[in-house]
């Protein structure tokens, strides 16, 4: 047996396992009718959007087994989609690199979801993104998630006002476009592999992946992990920005305040104290690398898809 077929049957056992721990017969909740509609969201949907057949399985099982319904739902719904995607042609298309990166987040989900996990609810962001890698929505992407129906806001052009306007519009040309790209996410069930290593690797799973999605332009990011002060304030995580910037990606502001500035100081006592002390404001930066300058880089920093991996 190969491990997609060992992953496959976990996830089966554990699936009949739950709902008989709960009490439920497979064809009680809607799962099937979810998931199918799960494949036909449109080419611009966010991996958050949820089509009605997804509310309505979680308010069926609320029916039928209470507010607990709903996780148990759910859980049956991501476990279902990995074994869903497992058999599917659209797997089976993936690139060597992206399916094996996929494989090890099925066995992460089998090995950890529970269905009394708080995080089983429409409204977490950890649901969303282990959904999306269960139903191919999301590809895994060793540091990242990538979402490959994305664009870049037109706003951007004047999140630096006037002045910033010539140089936003000439990155925006020399992109290409304004989509479609991958957007990367970060995903905190994993962040073990948030260095530079994994970082390097969500290139190359990136550049793999354009043979699928040959209309993308490129990748992009935004956050304030490419604010040019981290690269003073904390040199560490200079290669999150530097590395793209030197094979030919643009760099653009997007908000100089906002929700990321908790975030930017949060697991830092040196940004801390630093923005506390007025020395440091966290700003978001977009960082989008085009097509052609990641390939060229991935084609130039070549790595087994398993190499030194689990």
């Amino acid at each position: 047996m190969n491990p997609a077929q060992d992953i496959q049957q976990a996830a089966a056992h554990l699936l009949q396992a739950s709902l008989r721990a709960a009490g439920v017969k497979p064809d009680m909740i809607a799962v099937p009718a979810a998931l199918r509609a799960c494949e036909l969201v449109g080419p611009k949907d966010h991996y958050k959007h949820m089509p009605p057949a997804v509310h309505h399985l979680v308010t069926q099982a609320r029916q039928v087994l209470g507010e607990a319904g709903a996780g148990v739902a759910l859980h049956a719904a991501i476990l279902q989609g990995i074994q869903d995607t497992l058999a599917s042609a659209r797997f089976a298309a993936l690139p060597p690199r992206v399916r094996a990166h996929q494989l090890r987040q099925y066995q992460r989900i089998v090995d950890t979801c529970q269905p009394d996990a708080d995080w089983l609810n429409l409204g977490s962001d950890l649901f969303h993104k282990d959904f999306g890698l269960a139903t191919l929505r999301l590809y895994a992407g060793a540091a990242q998630l990538i979402d490959p129906r994305c664009g870049i806001a037109r706003s951007i052009l004047m999140a630096d006002g006037l002045g910033g306007f010539p140089h936003a519009t000439a990155a925006m040309r020399r992109l290409g476009g304004f989509a479609p790209y991958f957007q990367i996410h970060t995903h905190t069930a994993y962040l073990e592999e948030f260095n530079e290593d994994g970082w390097n690797e969500c290139y190359r799973v990136c550049a793999d992946l354009y043979a699928i999605h040959p209309d993308c332009l490129g990748m992009y990011g935004a956050s304030w992990f490419y604010d040019p002060a981290l690269e003073r304030i904390s040199p560490r995580l200079g290669y999150l920005a530097q590395v793209p910037l030197q094979a030919g990606a643009e760099r653009l502001l997007v908000a100089r305040h906002g929700e990321f500035v908790d975030d930017a100081i949060a697991t830092s006592p040196t940004r801390r104290k630093l923005h506390e002390e007025g020395r440091y404001q966290p700003c978001s930066y977009l960082l989008a690398w085009g097509r052609q300058g990641q390939m060229r880089w991935a084609q130039a920093h070549t790595c087994s898809p398993t190499a030194d991996r689990p």
